[in-house]
């Protein structure tokens, strides 16, 4: 059911006359000399495909957002961002063993071993299995206590960001188990049938407010689950294996808290405005407007990464994966481009007219569209996980938390500029600085790597 109305609003996408443009832009792209820009027809293909799935579902939240703003204050959206943050901590309890999946599993197909890569697929989706299990104790455990404690509000909302964490682990494994260009399509199918599902529930929250927001988002996630199980390209059973699960560990977890570095940094605008639950609500429509421009470099990571993995595994070349890292980032930033300067024209316009009470968030969201551009080099953050250097990954973070502090402080003290705005236009400096950083240290990064593979050689 999932993948035929992905397939269906896929083809409407194309096909309707209001946005058949869409589709034949990216199809005269793929025609052009320009296709050179990524290493394969098939992966121009799946970037693609990944890109319009991302459109369709980001326009389709951003729609629903829109909606839920017009029905709720900003006070009770600034209080479910503040409670969503829980969801930035919480993967730290899978201790990256699915960030370890995420690279030996193209790693290992890439070197011929399908068997192990075999047992470390099961190993992780038992993994899995025991996070929901206790994430499930945990969310009891907390709506229980604010239910005796008569905070009926908190109750219900630890029952929906449980929900969600639960659902997480799910949806992170099977994620990581989409690694060919032909499962990027079933993906992206997946992501838009669940978003316009979403259309449907956001009458929940006409319904019941704040409350409604609460039960669309732990629908949602349920049913993101079930559109990812029903076609998963794995379908293995759950197994435990120590050796396996010790193993993903050993690889993931310095992924994982490189990942988390990443994650921090991503919320830092919100960490800094959490203190007025009303301003963080204003500040919603720049979240969903940057959530938005992030998809475009995302869709190339998604497509890029796998390959990068699977190359490496055959040639151990780390110049080869950065000139695909390159082709993708360039992609990225053309793109990011584009939806930054649409993003800043029509902004203003779309929040006056649709949601009058959050015009305040208007500049922030204008600033915000230009994330997608900033973040096109992010392509080149993989190349760290690839051969391993993700001190490098790390420190390229720790700089832009501090370009973002630094910035933040100067704009609101040293020149009087409103939080809100001040706020976007740091997290866009600190990711275009970092970003940029990360382009010229992981060139150096894999000049030294291949330099060093061919001093073993000759030496043996």
């Amino acid at each position: 059911m999932f993948s035929e109305l992905g397939e269906r609003v896929s083809n409407w996408l194309r096909c309707n006359p209001a946005t058949g443009l869409f589709g034949r832009v990216l199809d005269t792209w793929g025609r052009t000399p320009l296709r050179r820009l990524f290493p394969a027809q098939a992966s121009i293909a799946s970037v693609f495909k990944v890109i319009g799935g991302n459109f369709a579902t980001s326009a389709i939240s951003f729609f629903t957002s829109i909606l839920i703003a017009r029905w709720t204050s900003p006070y009770d959206l600034g209080v479910w961002n503040a409670a969503l943050l829980v969801t930035v901590y919480a993967p730290i309890l899978q201790v990256g063993v699915f960030n370890g999946l995420n690279r030996e599993l193209p790693y290992f197909i890439g070197s011929g071993d399908k068997a192990k890569a075999q047992t470390m697929a099961e190993s992780a989706f038992a993994w899995c299995l025991i996070l929901a299990a206790a994430s499930v104790v945990l969310t009891a455990g907390a709506a229980a206590w604010f239910g005796h404690h008569g905070q009926r509000r908190l109750c219900y909302t630890a029952m929906a960001v449980g929900a969600n964490v639960i659902c997480y682990w799910v949806t992170l494994y099977l994620t990581t188990t989409y690694r060919t260009n032909a499962e990027f399509g079933r993906l992206a199918q997946n992501t838009v049938a669940v978003a316009m599902i979403g259309v449907g529930l956001v009458l929940l929250v006409w319904f019941f407010r704040y409350e409604g927001i609460l039960l669309r988002a732990s629908l949602l996630s349920i049913l993101g689950v079930g559109a990812l199980y029903y076609r998963r390209p794995m379908p293995v059973r759950p197994r435990w294996n120590k050796p396996a699960i010790v193993h993903l560990v050993r690889i993931g977890l310095p992924i994982w808290l490189a990942g988390q570095a990443a994650a921090i940094f991503i919320a830092l605008d919100r960490m800094i405005l959490v203190r007025s639950p009303e301003m963080l609500g204003y500040f919603t429509i720049a979240i969903q407007t940057a959530a938005f421009a992030r998809t475009i470099p995302a869709a190339f990571t998604i497509v890029l990464y796998p390959q990068m993995a699977h190359r490496y595994g055959e040639t151990h070349n780390a110049m080869a994966i950065w000139q695909i890292a390159k082709k993708g980032a360039i992609g990225a930033c053309l793109f990011g481009l584009l939806a930054g300067c649409c993003g800043w024209f029509l902004a203003p316009h779309v929040v006056k007219i649709l949601v009058p009470k959050y015009l305040p968030g208007a500049v922030s969201a204008q600033w915000a569209s230009f994330m997608g551009l900033a973040m096109g080099l992010y392509v080149f953050d993989n190349v760290y996980v690839v051969i391993g250097k993700l001190e490098l990954f790390i420190l390229n973070y720790c700089i832009g938390a501090a370009i973002f502090f630094v910035a933040w402080f100067l704009l609101t003290r040293g020149f009087g500029a409103p939080q809100l705005i001040a706020t976007a236009q740091s997290m866009l400096l600190a990711t275009l600085v970092m970003a940029v950083t990360s382009l010229f240290v992981s060139h150096r990064a894999c000049s030294k790597h291949d330099r060093r593979l061919a001093e073993l050689c000759l030496d043996n």
